[in-house]
């Protein structure tokens, strides 16, 4: 009975907490998928954002946003595949998210 009741009461004070997390999308878009960003999801320029605006991007570090600024100027978001700065499945991940303006 004790651990019922113990269980209970850490259940009750949880809800809040669980109650506020973020929505989790019914179906998320598959990796390398070549889906329009959102207008929350403005594309990047590689060639003249900032360490922020680079490391805003969802999957981005600011360490990686600071090597792709040493690395510039890319012709293609392409290029950036093919450094050492992010990896295949990270770039598959922001790749939507980047563009090169000439």
């Amino acid at each position: 009975m004790k651990r019922t009741a113990i269980i209970a009461a850490t259940l009750l004070a949880a809800a809040p907490v669980m109650a506020q997390t973020a929505p989790v999308e019914k179906y998320p878009p598959r990796a390398g998928t070549t889906a329009a960003p959102t207008k929350a999801e403005a594309r990047v320029d590689i060639n003249t954002a900032t360490v922020e605006e680079l490391s805003a991007v969802k999957g981005l570090t600011k360490v990686q946003a600071e090597a792709i600024i040493q690395a510039r100027p890319f012709k293609s978001v392409d290029e950036l595949a093919a450094t050492n700065i992010v990896s295949a499945d990270v770039f598959s991940v922001v790749r939507r998210r980047l563009t090169v303006t000439n």
